[in-house]
């Protein structure tokens, strides 16, 4: 049976990843510079699913006495991700980004004021 795009892209990331070699920075670079707005929206969606799950799995694992950086950063990320646009239900709806905007009065202008 034919593995989806989906399985054979992940093992190509993972082998790539693997390699002592691989700068994640300059991937993220030539991502961010030499592609579509699409692409990068995609990616970021990506990175979201990636934050998701591995904040959830940061909980089965600090249950068995195992963490890392990342399945903590991971936790941080997501409940900043939560607090911002609120939790994603199992309908994948997501509040609506005026309701949940806060702005810090501090600051005189902010990124959506451009």
């Amino acid at each position: 049976m034919a593995k989806a795009n989906e399985f054979k892209a992940a093992e190509k990331l993972t082998d790539y990843l693997n390699n002592a070699n691989f700068s994640p920075a300059v991937m993220a670079n030539v991502l961010t510079t030499e592609h579509t707005l699409y692409t990068q929206d995609r990616l970021m969606e990506l990175v979201r699913y990636i934050i998701q799950y591995n904040s959830l799995r940061l909980k089965s694992e600090w249950d068995k006495g195992y963490t890392s950086e990342g399945l903590l950063l991971a936790d941080a990320l997501n409940d900043m991700i939560e607090a911002k646009y609120g939790a994603v239900d199992r309908n994948l709806t997501i509040k609506s980004l005026e309701e949940t905007r806060v702005r810090d009065p501090k600051y005189i202008m902010d990124l959506d004021s451009f």
